[in-house]
């Protein structure tokens, strides 16, 4: 249900799709900002906390696939981007 809002930039049809777009973003967030504490100002998180933090950012967040590049004829060959800088010099 829409509350009133003098900024919102979204009309009225569009708001539940905003709000669900804008929580999950917040989780998204909260998420990473956990896993950054742990590793950076070694806040206590169990493992079984870790792994389900790493399980929904792998299915809220896109995968970054390698990118596909075609050598000398041969096609859908995966290369380290440290490989794709030493076959520049």
């Amino acid at each position: 249900m829409r509350q009133d809002c003098k900024n919102c930039p979204y009309k009225e049809s569009n708001y539940d799709d905003y709000m669900l777009k804008l929580r999950q973003k917040i989780r998204v967030t909260l998420l990473i900002k956990a896993l950054e504490d742990h590793v950076i100002k070694n806040t206590e998180m169990s493992s079984t906390q870790v792994n389900a933090a790493l399980a929904l950012l792998k299915k809220a967040l896109p995968d970054i696939a390698l990118p596909k590049i075609e050598i000398a004829g041969k096609q859908d060959i995966n290369i380290s981007h440290e490989d794709a800088l030493k076959e520049l010099e």
